[in-house]
């Protein structure tokens, strides 16, 4: 322990002591394996970093519990991870802030494609699968309460770990509808025996789905740093709506199995888009939402969960 705090100690003099004299920074991000941290990889394929001073290192990271732990700890300063991990973890105390989006509206509901369940109120008394607490569990839970089923009544909800153990579990039968997102979903439909039914961004158009957070000494400390990376994830974002088949290129070598082709389909306008705008207003609104639910025991207020001036500072 000792050990570890004079490492998270050292870091710090390093990022400050290095800006002072003009080398680059050295960083920790941590990323998961998704389409919409996509502009992390790019950003370091392609130099961005490098290009601000900075010395990043993009980490792919296994778990969203993961990345959450490593940047209280102090081993990550910055990071992208669902909007729903980063409020619950704020909620519970982790000395993070969510600076910029990364990625919209890539969830939905998939189903076998010869369920005969046509519409979410033919889910009554189903099995469905998801992740509990979620992105995937909260647009679920609205979408199911939009069609008039109560999700803890109505229907059984089963949780599991991993995306991939839930598309399996929808495949062999053990669940009847799977709450997942792409390129899943995409990979599903091709190969011909998944369908997606709902998409919830019938319910809640271009509904946040993952953020970039960093910790909040990092940006009372460092904005500048802070600022560079921003810089960096939108010139990023912008390369990876400009240039498709090259941004699936690199997610597919970040995400064994899928196909570079399969994941240019999946990152179609309709269904998902890589983007950095972010609204303090869908935070809040996102978080009262899991708050009703029942999903977080305590309510952040606004400037708990957002700090929106270090993006408007960058983003053109």
């Amino acid at each position: 322990m000792v050990r570890r705090l004079l490492l998270t100690g050292l870091v710090a003099l390093t990022l400050l002591s290095g800006c002072a004299r003009g080398r680059p920074v050295p960083l920790a991000i941590g990323v998961r394996t998704a389409n919409d941290h996509a502009p992390f990889y790019l950003a370091r394929q392609l130099g961005y970093y490098q290009d601000l001073g900075l010395q990043a290192e993009v980490q792919i990271i296994q778990s969203n519990t993961e990345i959450v732990e490593a940047a209280r700890r102090g081993d990550l300063q910055m990071g992208a991870i669902p909007v729903s991990s980063a409020i619950a973890a704020i909620a519970h105390g982790a000395p993070l802030v969510i600076v910029a989006m990364t990625g919209r509206g890539s969830d939905g509901l998939l189903v076998r494609a010869d369920s005969g369940v046509t519409d979410l109120a033919g889910l009554r008394g189903h099995t469905i699968g998801t992740v509990r607490g979620s992105i995937l569990d909260v647009l679920l839970r609205e979408s199911l309460e939009h069609a008039g089923l109560d999700p803890e009544r109505d229907v059984t909800l089963l949780y599991f770990g991993q995306l991939g153990d839930m598309i399996a579990a929808l495949k062999t039968r053990q669940i009847d509808a799977a709450s997942n997102t792409e390129p899943f979903m995409t990979q599903a439909e091709r190969a011909g025996w998944g369908r997606t039914l709902h998409r919830y961004t019938s319910d809640w158009p271009d509904h946040p789905c993952c953020v970039v957070f960093c910790r909040r000494d990092l940006a009372e400390q460092e904005p500048g740093v802070v600022e560079k990376v921003l810089r960096a994830h939108v010139r990023a974002v912008e390369y990876a709506n400009s240039h498709r088949a090259e941004t699936a290129q690199a997610i597919a070598e970040a995400m064994p199995g899928f196909e570079p082709a399969l994941v240019e389909a999946s990152l179609a306008r309709e269904r998902m888009s890589i983007d950095y705008h972010l609204s303090a207003g869908e935070i809040a609104r996102m978080a009262a939402e899991m708050h009703r639910l029942g999903l977080i025991e305590r309510l952040p207020t606004a400037d708990e969960l957002v700090d929106t001036q270090f993006l408007a500072r960058v983003a053109p």
